[in-house]
């Protein structure tokens, strides 16, 4: 069975899955409670989402662990559990996927007192690298510029921590700000283009974009086409449902899984190896990109959902 990047590579298209935290909130989880605390506590509401989703037609998974950190999971007193929840995650997201498929270990940003503390940052993420060893790889979302160059030069420095020693692959997502024009930066102020170049050098296995400040589907198909020009790394996008508003106690997203899978096509041609939504998006978001991921693929020679 090929291997996630050598799938990417290929230039077959992978779906991945969708939102896990608008997803916990239908489910009936509250805002104060920690997200990542129900692999443990609610499991089987966590399994059924991952569930949900492969029924779609997702093949890639994200573990439900954008905040298990060291940090943010002491906010709520849990920081103990961090190598439970880990575990859990993996375990709730491997029951479900098709044998050998793809799940991969969702690390959300460094937080932001961190910043110009290496070793704290060294010891933040080899707790969280350690407790995810057996994942098929590791995704870190919502990046800016700084946090990038520290986590893949310390993900490096931890190679031993990972599955047989060998480094299993490193994904990044960024997201960005537009402040002015065709201008797009990390929320930090780093360029597209200068980070796209670094990351090609860098041994990062994938480069992706997911949410940013107001940033749409015609942004993330600008931005993917930037990537393109810059790097032969596999692209991933992850969009929103659209810029949200708050009706009561809930964010409402307003792309419907027919008017998001309307735009896949754009960002095929763009470029991107992997697809799949971020906040806002349903199994119900899934299930609408799949035939056109099908129908891209058998014009490229893929059978669908190939291993």
């Amino acid at each position: 069975m090929a291997s996630l990047l050598e799938t990417l590579r290929s230039g077959r298209v992978l779906l991945m899955d969708g939102a896990m935290g608008t997803e916990l909130q239908r489910a009936g989880i509250r805002e104060s409670e920690c997200y990542e605390a129900w692999n443990l506590t609610h499991p089987d509401k966590v399994r059924a989402i991952h569930q949900a989703y492969v029924d779609a037609g997702a093949e890639v998974l994200l573990t439900n662990t954008f905040q298990a950190n060291p940090i943010r999971l002491a906010n709520h007193g849990l920081e103990l559990q961090l190598e439970a929840i880990h575990q859990a995650a993996i375990s709730l997201a491997g029951s479900v996927i098709a044998r050998g498929g793809p799940v991969l270990i969702d690390v959300g940003p460094i937080p932001t007192e961190l910043r110009g503390d290496w070793n704290g940052i060294r010891a933040w993420l080899k707790r969280v690298v350690s407790s995810s060893r057996y994942a098929a790889g590791i995704l870190l979302e919502t990046y800016s510029g700084w946090m990038v160059q520290t986590a893949v030069r310390y993900l490096k420095d931890l190679r031993g921590e990972f599955k047989h020693g060998r480094a299993m692959p490193a994904m990044l997502s960024l997201a960005f700000d537009r402040p002015t024009g065709d201008f797009y930066c990390t929320l930090d102020g780093q360029e597209l283009e200068t980070l796209a170049q670094w990351d090609n050098q860098s041994g990062i296995s994938a480069l992706g974009v997911n949410c940013g400040r107001d940033i749409g589907i015609n942004e993330i198909v600008e931005i993917i086409r930037r990537y393109r020009q810059e790097t032969d790394l596999p692209l991933f996008a992850r969009p929103n449902a659209g810029t949200p508003t708050r009706v009561g106690d809930r964010w409402v997203y307003p792309l419907t899984p027919e008017k998001m899978a309307e735009r896949l096509p754009e960002l095929l041609e763009a470029g991107v190896n992997m697809v799949g939504g971020c906040c806002g998006t349903t199994p119900e978001h899934i299930a609408a990109m799949r035939p056109i991921i099908d129908a891209w693929n058998a014009k490229r020679g893929f059978a669908s959902n190939q291993s």
